[in-house]
């Protein structure tokens, strides 16, 4: 069938409407899964890392402690979660998987973590403390150094 456009009619709201059909057909039949109200974004969390400490808040309230899993390798943090719920009409699994580079500075034999009742995962990895330190320096005025100690012994 051709169209002809008419000179008297306004043609694009009639492309608008057209355009926005041809779309809504083309949407894959799984678009909707996007507005669930159960996702997980592709964000770690909360990052802190200052001079003292590196920390990283995640949410997992959706996981029982049970259902996680906290590896350090190195310096890669691996947190992983992974639940399955059983039912009469089937199954559901839900399960994620973050790895976070702590910093070179990271003491990682005293990293720590701990879950609130809310759901919030806090990992925590203080800082190497700074090993050296500043020597005074004595000026002796006039006096052989060496001579001085040997006085002595």
């Amino acid at each position: 069938m051709l169209l002809l456009r008419s000179p008297f009619f306004d043609s694009s709201v009639l492309d608008h409407f057209l355009d926005e059909m041809n779309g809504s057909v083309q949407l894959p039949y799984w678009r909707d899964a996007d507005h669930n109200s159960f996702s997980f974004s592709d964000t770690i969390g909360e990052i802190v890392n200052n001079d003292n400490t590196f920390s990283v808040q995640v949410d997992v309230s959706h996981f029982k402690p049970e259902d996680l899993k906290i590896q350090l390798d190195g310096r890669e943090l691996k947190i992983e979660g992974s639940q399955e719920t059983k039912s009469d009409h089937g199954f559901t699994k839900r399960s994620f998987s973050k790895m976070i580079l702590l910093p070179e500075d990271a003491d990682l034999s005293s990293v720590k973590s701990a879950i609130s009742n809310e759901g919030k995962l806090q990992i925590e990895a203080p800082k190497k403390t700074n090993t050296s330190r500043s020597i005074p320096l004595i000026l002796l005025l006039n006096i052989d150094f060496f001579s001085c100690i040997f006085q002595f012994v």
